[in-house]
């Protein structure tokens, strides 16, 4: 029996000391805690797309307005940005269209590697060109809103905030001064320009 006791107690002295050894091997845990990491800042949000044609009614502003430096997307150049008047913008959103290819807002691009013409005035223009009819638009007394796509320049549209104050000073008579200020896309590229206006012949 004596016998006996002595193994029960070097049985329980062994399992003892390998129960300190799987302590003292286990990884310890970290009194500090990581920092925490602050959450990113909101993006402010993307200016929703145009949608339908709208425009504010009796507004005017009439006419070409022409970048005051080259807005180029591959081989085409903006040419201008057409603005009809207050009567063709209220036809056009009746349904009572002028022509399949005329709208009261459209942007036209000159393909600069094809052969240039001269036309009735002297003014030379390059033979290769392309209209973009809008999908939608909104122009208000301030800015204009513009959405379409071409088969070459793909998704294309224009966001531009009208000077009044210049425009008025021009049309009176005054020197040539940006009108308008606005962001063009195209072949997936975003330009900022400034533009001056025309009235016309």
């Amino acid at each position: 029996m004596r016998r006996s006791l002595v193994s029960t107690l070097i049985l329980v002295a062994a399992l003892s000391l390998a129960a300190c050894n799987r302590q003292d091997k286990a990884p310890k845990a970290s009194a500090a805690k990581p920092a925490a990491i602050a959450p990113a800042a909101p993006q402010p949000p993307a200016a929703p797309a145009a949608q339908g044609f709208r425009h504010a009614a009796g507004l005017d502003l009439f006419g070409y307005y022409f970048p005051k430096s080259d807005v180029m997307f591959g081989n085409f150049k903006l040419r201008q940005v057409n603005l009809g008047s207050a009567e063709e913008f209220e036809a056009y959103e009746k349904g009572q269209r002028i022509s399949p290819n005329y709208a009261p807002v459209m942007l036209e691009f000159d393909d600069v590697t094809s052969p240039q013409k001269e036309n009735e005035l002297g003014q030379t223009y390059h033979e290769v060109s392309r209209r973009v009819l809008p999908d939608a638009y909104e122009v208000t007394a301030g800015t204009i809103r513009f959405h379409g796509h071409d088969e070459v320049l793909g998704e294309v549209a224009f966001e531009g905030r009208i000077d009044a104050a210049a425009l008025a000073r021009v049309r009176a008579g005054g020197a040539e001064e940006p009108v308008l200020t606005g962001v063009v896309t195209a072949m997936r590229q975003r330009l900022n320009r400034a533009f001056v206006w025309f009235g016309g012949d």
